[in-house]
Parts: C-alpha cells; structure tokens; sequence
C-alpha cells in the first residue's frame, strides 16, 4: 500500500507539471507566476521608437523621456515622438500613426525594433494628438502593419501602455518574432493617468522594472507585481496587465 501510494504521489506530481507547463503558454494571465528558475537574457542593440500620444497631462512625455534615458544609457537609438506642441522640434516629432511608420524609417541590420506608446486608450487603440486639436487612434491593425513593413522577422518589443491595451493581443499583431505587453486587459481601465501623478502607475511600474538587465519576461512580471500593489492599495478593479512571448524570442531582454 505505501509503494502505491508513493508511486501515485510521484503521478500526480508528474501530471501536475504537466498541466502547468500546458498552461504556460504564450500569454500572461492574471494567476501567471514568477519563473523560478533566471535565464539568461539574449540582447540585442534596439532601433526604440518612443510615444507619448496625448497631451492633456505631462505623464506621457514624462514617461518617455525617462525610458529614452535608460535605454540611450544602453546605446540603443532612440526617436521621441510627442503631441505637446511646445516640446517638437527636428529631433521630436509629432505623435501619429505616420510618424512612428518615419521612425522607423532607418532600422540598421542587427538591430532589433522596439516601441513604446503610451496614452489614453480605448478598445479601439490608442489615442495619437495630432497638432492637440484633432485626435486620431493607433490601431492594431495599423501598428501591425508598420512593424510588418518597417521590422519584418527582426526581434521586435511593443509596449503599449492606456486603458483597453489588451485590444492589441490580436492574431494579427501576434508573430514569432514580436513581444507584446500591455497595461490592461481589453476590457478594464488601467490607473495614474492623473494630474497628481507623474506616471500612469503601468509606466512607473515599467521603468522601474527596467532599472534592472533581465529578459523581457521577467521586466514583465516584476511590473505587473508592483501595478497589482498599487492598485490594491486604493481597492481598484484590476487592471491586469496582458503579456505576448513569440516562440523565437522568449528570452529576449535588455542590458
């Protein structure tokens, strides 16, 4: 009877991994848990196209121009786009759809692609302040096409940080070669998009998650702890960020 019941113990064990590596998977749900065991990041030197996509408060371009410094302190090329007027110049564009596609324009061989925008969103996309007067939307359909043409098979990161962001975990957007992580689910808001905060709490999260080399995953999963403790702090409906790993770059990460 104890051999049976060991050797039971042992298959249930067994099945138990089983299920969990089954439930891996590409996609990082709300009761994903940490990797136990570090892995060594792949690097590469990034072509990083950096979007703060609406001006009605400073912490978007705050956000980006944090995430500039870290990863121009990496050596990696950086463009900044804005849609406050009083911050463009010929380096610092207007942000639109257009002009992440320019962006990208001069992506050199070896060169990975990476962008972050980071605005107010809806289950349409992204909200992208042309000139502060008109409002267009960066669309997963269009931000899958512009890394289509602009990134091709190259490894790719795309962080999109607003309400609604997990819209962008669609079959189209999804590739072997891309990662994608965003600041919510489809359908729930995410938080700090506020006068009396610097950062959307996604954003602050992030960056500070980047303080550290790693692999995107494991940047990923030390931002969605520090989102959930904030967000259990002030009793907010979860925002539970959403995670994309192609199969070819699962360990992808940065310096």
């Amino acid at each position: 009877m104890r051999v049976f019941i060991g050797m039971f113990g042992i298959y249930l064990a067994l099945m138990l991994g089983a299920y969990l590596w089954d439930r891996g998977g590409n996609h990082s749900s709300a009761d994903a848990t940490t990797p136990i065991v570090a892995v060594k990041p792949v690097i590469v030197p990034y072509h990083a196209v950096l979007v703060a996509g609406d001006a009605s408060i400073p912490n978007f371009d705050n956000a980006t121009d944090v995430m500039a410094r870290r990863l121009e302190h990496s050596g990696d090329d950086v463009r900044v786009l804005t849609s406050n007027g009083s911050l463009v110049t010929n380096e610092r564009w207007y942000a639109a759809s257009w002009t992440i596609y320019d962006a990208f324009y001069d992506v050199k061989p070896g060169e990975g692609c990476l962008i972050f925008v980071t605005s107010h969103g809806n289950e349409y996309g992204l909200v992208m302040g042309m000139d502060n007067r008109d409002h267009y939307f960066l669309t997963p359909t269009r931000l899958s096409q512009i890394l289509a043409k602009r990134c091709r098979d190259r490894p790719t990161v795309a962080i999109l940080s607003g309400c609604h962001t997990g819209t962008f975990l669609k079959p189209e957007m999804e590739s072997p070669n891309r990662i994608i992580l965003t600041a919510a689910r489809k359908d729930r808001t995410s938080f700090g998009c506020s006068a009396d905060t610097s950062f959307t709490y996604f954003d602050e999260c992030l960056l500070e998650a980047m303080g550290e080399a790693g692999t995107w995953a494991a940047i990923f999963d030390r931002t969605k702890s520090c989102v959930e403790k904030k967000e259990r702090a002030k009793h907010f409906t979860p925002s539970e960020p959403q995670a994309y790993f192609g199969s070819e770059v699962q360990n992808l990460g940065i310096e």
